[in-house]
């Protein structure tokens, strides 16, 4: 009986997983189908930037692994990061991203509300896999809209920053002057 080589290489087989996106109102679901996976074969994170990284790797034979990596982006300023938490039942791991509640108004601010027309998102398509489990690439990718504009600078930091702004045009302005007239004087004496 002849041993098996210990340095027989690991072929890896990538696919991209099936995931469906719930929405509440306090909080989004996303579940991912992962047939005959294990818990121990699953990776969660979240980095310091708000990106989900979900991956995993299992056997297939001796020399034939499956995997897959995904990246989804989970903004700090939509998800209480450190509430993320991923559950795996019946071959689908489902995590729960709880929404930032709406902070209160600053009672001190007294500057208008600033407004603007809403439009509501479009609905996520609908994917149905076809009859045998063989989904098609283009329908097997999670639908997310990901917000890549800035946050909101409220209204008191902006006003701070423009108080610094012609604080220091203020300040280059009188060394300017300061300047001119050392130079002037100083010219004046040398005649």
């Amino acid at each position: 009986m002849a041993a098996k080589s210990v340095d027989q290489e690991i072929v890896y087989e990538e696919f991209e997983p099936f995931c469906k996106w719930q929405r509440k109102e306090d909080r989004d679901f996303l579940e991912i189908h992962l047939q005959d996976f294990k818990k121990e074969q699953l990776k969660v994170q979240i980095s310091n930037h708000g990106v989900l990284k979900i991956s995993g790797e299992r056997p297939i034979d001796a020399s034939k692994h499956m995997k897959f990596y995904k990246e989804v982006a989970a903004p700090n300023t939509k998800y209480d990061t450190h509430a993320i938490h991923a559950k795996f039942i019946n071959n689908n791991l489902l995590i729960t991203m709880p929404k930032l509640k709406p902070s209160s108004p600053d009672p001190t601010d007294v500057s208008e509300p600033v407004s603007a027309p809403v439009a509501a998102a479009p609905a996520p398509e609908k994917v149905t896999p076809r009859l045998g489990g063989n989904v098609p690439a283009a329908e097997v990718q999670c639908q997310m809209q990901s917000c890549r504009k800035r946050p909101f600078m409220g209204s008191k930091l902006a006003k701070m920053a423009a108080s610094l702004a012609v604080t220091a045009l203020a300040a280059v302005v009188l060394a300017a002057y300061v300047h001119f007239m050392y130079k002037s004087t100083v010219g004046d004496d040398s005649n």
